[in-house]
């Protein structure tokens, strides 16, 4: 009887040790959730980013066939035709008139997870707690069962 409970120890350092790598450990649930979260964003970020090249072919498309086009461009960049005089303030430099977002880079962030060495540490904590328990256990008992025999 006294080994099965002495089998506790062990299991509950599995336990504990299985328990915490299911739930906080490198491919926990804990750490799948974060990386889930970093896919949907990248995601997101991936379909911006092909909305902003349709618009961008849209607009070489525009300029490639279409000369009224061409022209309202060269004018937002200073450009002008033939014949035609400007009055340019110095100083002020090209205005260009660009609604087009550019984009953002994202970073990918690391997940957090507790280390494999952390959960055996505490997964051995939590069996030498257990194990100390029942020593102390089966001496109060053996104490005490000695001492009512006396």
């Amino acid at each position: 009887m006294r080994f099965i409970r002495y089998f506790l120890v062990i299991w509950t350092f599995f336990f504990v040790y299985t328990s915490f790598s299911y739930l906080w450990g490198q491919n926990g649930l804990h750490a799948r959730r974060h990386l889930e979260t970093e896919r949907v964003r990248l995601n997101e970020n991936l379909q911006k980013l092909e909305n902003i090249n349709i618009d961008y072919q849209n607009i070489r498309n525009n300029l490639m066939g279409d000369q009224d086009s061409l022209s309202v461009y060269a004018r937002q960049l200073g450009y002008g035709r033939e014949g035609e005089e400007y009055i340019r303030i110095m100083g002020l430099g090209i205005a260009i008139n660009t609604d087009m977002p550019t984009g953002k880079v994202n970073y990918t962030e690391n997940p957090d997870f507790i280390s494999d060495t952390t959960i055996k540490i505490i997964s051995l904590l939590f069996a030498v707690v257990v194990l100390s328990f029942l020593l102390v256990y089966d001496f109060c008992t053996n104490a005490f069962s000695s001492q009512s025999r006396n």
